[in-house]
């Protein structure tokens, strides 16, 4: 893998084209939409922002591509990395310039917010918005309104699960690049990185205050937020653990 990934990242744009072709891909199965965020953000974490720029318009004319002869998916309005790329460039130039991944975190968090928010404004009524959503599309698939018709009640849920599957996306995607950057260097230290994880202590009220005025608003507002704070304080308990595994001695360091 280390001579692969080093003969990609001295020419970015056929990283862009690899990128491209999981973005493909992630348009019949949405995963792929991680691998092909990472290798948009490891040009950068190497080389800079210019050596992303290229890998990133490059998957951009792959996936479009790709989007013109496939179309998308029922209920899909567009590629999923055109959502994740915009997003997951900064994050990884924050990084690499910082050397830390709370920064980077936040960022995801951050664009968690602004997706929750704009949802809220551009609708008025997420729940409504998603249960006609939902009509659309399943009735674009035979014999799918009668199976699935009964799951509209959990549409109160859509709009923060699918913002914390974002973050979700966009930090697993920001390691992954991390680590093939190690590995086309030769040395380990993702581990190490990782439990590093910290958040600034101003994190925590902000995150609360935030959930709260939010439920003050609207109760959908809030079980949205609340998953801003599952995301941030998810990963950061994964990171205590992991150092506490590691000095106990459970596993290897």
């Amino acid at each position: 893998m280390r001579p692969l990934v080093s003969l990609l990242l001295q020419h970015p744009g056929w990283m862009g084209v690899l990128a491209g072709v999981f973005g493909v891909l992630a348009l019949r199965l949405p995963m792929f939409v991680i691998p092909a965020a990472a290798l948009v953000a490891l040009p950068i974490l190497r080389e800079g922002p210019w050596h992303g720029g290229v890998a990133l318009l490059t998957g951009s004319a792959v996936v479009a591509a790709g989007w013109a002869g496939l179309g998308l998916p029922p209920g899909q309005w567009l590629p999923l990395v055109f959502v994740l790329w915009p997003v997951i460039a900064p994050m990884a130039e924050v990084l690499r310039r910082t050397g830390k991944l709370g920064p980077a975190l936040l960022m995801a968090a951050a664009a968690m917010v602004a997706g929750i928010l704009a949802m809220h404004w551009a609708t008025g009524d997420v729940v409504d918005f998603w249960q006609n959503w939902l009509q659309r599309t399943l009735a674009t698939i035979p014999g799918a309104s009668e199976r699935m018709g009964a799951e509209a009640g959990g549409l109160r849920l859509m709009n923060g699960f699918l913002a914390l599957l974002l973050g979700l996306s966009l930090f697993l995607a920001l390691l992954l690049a991390r680590w093939l950057q190690f590995r086309a260097n030769g040395r380990a230290g993702v581990a190490a990185e990782f439990r590093q994880l910290q958040l600034p202590l101003w994190v925590l009220p902000l995150t609360v205050a935030l959930i709260w005025a939010g439920g003050l608003r609207d109760p959908a507002l809030l079980s949205d937020l609340l998953m801003i704070g599952i995301l941030l304080y998810f990963f950061v308990g994964l990171a205590v653990l992991h150092g506490v595994f590691q000095v106990r001695g459970w596993r290897p360091a």
